[in-house]
């Protein structure tokens, strides 16, 4: 029996495939030594949000491997921020999958961080 939460399930909604909507609040640990968000927790978002994005479209029979991950830093996210996270899947071929992140404060729709992520779909191998 599939999860309802996979998006390979037959009764999960067609218009979020290919799209990923995630909160997140910046905490104390993640903060880099001017009170930002740490550009390494930024990257590990991105990378979270885009994996979980890209499995909308691309099957659990096969795996999934980072090619490339580019980050645009624009501005710095404010001590306590609530920030929106979504990914969108741009193109998705046989071989290929290629995602856009956007990092969005919550209260001001304020755009901080871009990032583009590049997947390499491969089948799972039958031993």
């Amino acid at each position: 029996m599939q999860h309802p939460q996979d998006p390979h399930c037959p009764t999960w909604p067609r218009h979020l495939l290919g799209h990923r909507h995630t909160r997140c609040r910046l905490c104390f640990g993640l903060q880099n030594y001017f009170g930002g968000l740490h550009g390494g927790a930024v990257a590990a978002i991105a990378e979270r949000v885009a994996i979980a994005t890209s499995r909308t479209v691309v099957g659990v029979d096969k795996e999934i491997f980072l090619v490339d991950l580019g980050i645009s830093y624009l501005s710095a996210a404010p001590k306590d921020a609530e920030l929106i996270v979504d990914g969108a899947v741009v193109k998705s071929g046989r071989n290929i999958t290629a995602v856009s992140i956007e990092f969005k404060m919550k209260k001001t729709g304020k755009l901080l961080f871009t990032s583009r992520a590049t997947f390499h779909n491969s089948p799972l191998a039958k031993l």
